[in-house]
C-alpha cells in the first residue's frame, strides 16, 4: 500500500522529502482519528462523556470552597475557583505528558503516524482540554461572580499557557516513567503535597516566612497570582520577582520543545524496522 510508505531519517527520527497532497489528506484523516480515540478513552463509557471534563473542575472548585469559605470564611470564592482549577490543569497535563507515548498513537503503529500528525493531535488535544476544563468555571466566574472581561480572558489564557508548559514537563519525564513506572506515581504525591503547599487554595498573602519564600520558588504561584490579579482579586504578582517568573517561563518554553522531540525519538525507538 503506497499510503504506507515514508521517507525516513533513521539518526534523527524524522521524515524527509516532498509530501503529496494524498499524504497531507490521509495525515488530516490520521490526526482526527486519534485525536476522537483519545477523547473517547477519556470518556470511556460514561453517558455524559465530555461533559465530565468540564464539570471535574467545578465540583471540586465546590468541596474546597465548603471546606475554606463555608466552615473558615476566609477565602473569597472565585479566587478558590480560579487556584484549584489551574492546578487541575497542571496535574492533568503533566499525567498526559507522562503517558503521551502510549496514548497518541491512537492505536496506529508509529511507523504510519508521521511526525507532523503526531504532535499536530497533542497540541489540538491541549487546546480543547484545557477549554474544557476552564471554560465551566469562567462561564461561573463571569456570570455568578461579575469577574470583568479581562479578568476572564487572562484566566482562560493562563489555563492554556500552564496546560501546554505542564505537558511540556511530562513529556521530558515520559522516558524515565517508561522505564520506572513507579516514578509517575512518585510525581502524584509530590503533586499532593504542592498542592496544599501552594497558593490553590488560598491567596499567596496568606502566607509568611518560609512559606511565603518557598512559593515563590513555584512557577505555578505566578501564575495564579496574575490570573487573580487581573480578576480583581487579592494578589501579590505585583510584589513578586518578575525576573524569576521570566527564568521560568523561559526554561518551561525550552521543555515543551524538547518534550516534543523527545516524544518523537521515543516513538520511533519503539519501531520494528524491517
Amino acid at each position: 500500500m503506497l499510503w504506507l510508505e515514508r521517507i525516513v531519517n533513521p539518526s534523527f527520527c524524522k521524515e524527509t522529502g516532498q509530501l503529496s497532497q494524498e499524504d497531507l489528506d490521509l495525515d488530516k484523516k490520521r490526526m482526527k482519528f486519534i485525536l476522537k480515540k483519545k477523547f473517547r478513552h477519556m470518556s470511556g463509557r460514561k453517558r455524559l462523556g465530555l461533559i465530565w471534563l468540564i464539570l471535574d473542575p467545578i465540583v471540586v472548585s465546590l468541596v474546597y470552597l465548603f471546606i475554606f469559605t463555608v466552615l473558615r470564611a476566609s477565602t473569597r470564592v472565585e479566587s478558590i475557583f480560579i487556584g484549584i482549577t489551574l492546578f487541575r490543569l497542571v496535574q492533568v497535563s503533566l499525567k498526559t505528558g507522562m503517558s503521551s507515548i502510549k496514548d497518541f498513537t491512537g492505536g496506529l503503529k508509529a511507523e504510519r503516524v508521521r511526525t507532523r500528525v503526531l504532535t499536530g493531535s497533542m497540541i489540538r488535544y491541549r487546546i480543547i482540554d484545557n477549554f474544557l476544563q476552564s471554560g465551566g468555571v469562567a462561564l461561573i466566574l463571569m456570570i455568578g461572580y461579575n469577574v470583568p472581561t479581562l479578568g476572564i480572558f487572562a484566566f482562560l489564557l493562563t489555563a492554556q499557557v500552564i496546560g501546554f508548559l505542564s505537558e511540556g514537563v511530562g513529556m521530558n519525564l515520559a522516558p524515565l516513567v517508561k522505564k520506572i513506572p513507579d516514578i509517575a506515581n512518585l510525581v502524584n504525591y509530590i503533586l499532593m503535597v504542592l498542592f496544599f503547599a501552594s497558593p490553590a487554595l488560598y491567596p499567596l498573602s496568606y502566607t509568611t516566612g518560609i512559606h511565603y519564600f518557598l512559593n515563590t520558588l513555584h512557577p505555578y504561584t505566578y501564575f495564579v497570582e496574575t490570573s487573580r490579579y487581573f480578576a480583581g482579586l487579592d494578589s501579590e504578582i505585583l510584589n513578586l520577582d518578575l525576573r524569576i517568573f521570566a527564568l521560568f517561563s523561559v526554561i518551561l518554553i525550552i521543555l515543551i520543545w524538547r518534550g516534543y522531540a523527545i516524544i518523537d525519538k521515543l516513538r520511533w525507538r519503539m519501531t520494528t524496522w524491517s
